[in-house]
């Protein structure tokens, strides 16, 4: 009987461990077309920030990098408070956020502030193969022009 009852209990966990590992599998890769992702603002100086993004694909992809970047200001740091819209770039406009045939692509948009508000922006990021594709939208971090 006990040996029966081992058996029950193991058949049940690798049942288990059968159900959870597509799960886990699943979370290492952003998505089909997108291995990783990132973007982060930076205070350049002079008033600017930069929105800097990073997109690398699954394989070689035709259309990889950023569909667009949305500025946002604000007095402070909060980032449940109350945030303006400034500014809204995107690849069909602005040279250099998109590129065809590659692996990956990293670039960054400028946009000139006023000194001493805080910056962040909201980012959409593609990669493309075949007439099909994935994307994702997300903030960056809090930076403060200077």
């Amino acid at each position: 009987m006990k040996k029966r009852m081992v058996f029950t209990r193991l058949v049940i966990l690798v049942l288990i461990f059968a159900m959870v590992c597509p799960y886990v599998s699943a979370a290492e890769q952003a998505s089909y077309y997108l291995d990783s992702y990132n973007a982060y603002m930076y205070a350049a100086g002079n008033r600017y920030v930069r929105a800097y993004f990073d997109v690398e694909g699954t394989d070689y992809m035709d259309e990889i990098g950023a569909l667009s970047v949305k500025i946002y200001e604000s007095d402070d740091d909060d980032p449940d408070g109350d945030w303006t819209w400034k500014k809204t770039f995107t690849h069909s406009d602005t040279s250099g956020m998109l590129v065809e045939n590659d692996y990956s692509h990293s670039g960054y948009v400028s946009y000139r502030g006023t000194a001493g508000k805080y910056y962040r922006a909201y980012v959409g990021v593609w990669a493309g193969v075949d007439g099909d594709g994935d994307s994702r939208y997300f903030y960056t971090d809090i930076v403060r022009a200077y």
